[in-house]
């Protein structure tokens, strides 16, 4: 009867074995499900950082090629009847808004145009004003301003600023199709 008695109590010891056992494994699927709950929005916020980035470094090559052409088509060498500053800009404005018509959610562009002074561009020293008969060149200054998609305005309170990307052209006066 011994032996009997002890395949019966090996035998319910196996049976209690396997129930902890299957316990264990219903334990670990179910921690395995609030991992993934808790780690799939991280995820995808990652994700959509990553995609973000990728559109701002695409958009910014973009701009950087057609403000260069702009500038070099419309300001250097200005059409019939536009031959002031201001009017160039807005040429080249306008130019850069039809390259730019698609990402208009998204992206926001600014041309101003100054005239270059002795020591850099937009000003003088604070001295005297010197009399020039010589025409000085003109730097046309385009930013791009680039508003992330998926992210609201604010956040906490902080407003979130839009990225900013400058590119700065000098045209001599002399020289048309030519920058500086």
């Amino acid at each position: 009867m011994r032996s009997g008695s002890s395949w019966t109590a090996l035998g319910l010891s196996a049976l209690g074995a396997g129930l902890s056992k299957r316990k264990r494994q219903s334990a670990q699927a179910g921690q395995m499900t609030v991992e993934l709950a808790l780690a799939i929005p991280t995820i995808l916020a990652v994700v959509g950082i990553i995609v973000n980035l990728m559109v701002y470094l695409g958009v910014c090559a973009r701009f950087d090629r057609l403000t260069a052409e702009a500038v070099r088509i419309e300001a250097t060498s200005p059409g019939y009847g536009s031959y002031g500053t201001a009017s160039r800009e807005r040429q080249v404005y306008e130019l850069l808004q039809e390259q730019f018509a698609d990402e208009q959610d998204f992206v926001t562009l600014e041309v101003t145009a100054r005239q270059v002074a002795a020591d850099g561009v937009g000003g003088g020293s604070g001295g005297g004003v010197m009399l020039s008969l010589v025409p000085a060149p003109d730097a046309y200054v385009c930013v791009l301003r680039y508003t992330p998609w998926g992210l609201p305005k604010s956040v906490f309170g902080i407003e979130v600023a839009p990225l900013a990307h400058e590119r700065v052209f000098v045209v001599d006066p002399f020289r048309p199709g030519v920058l500086v």
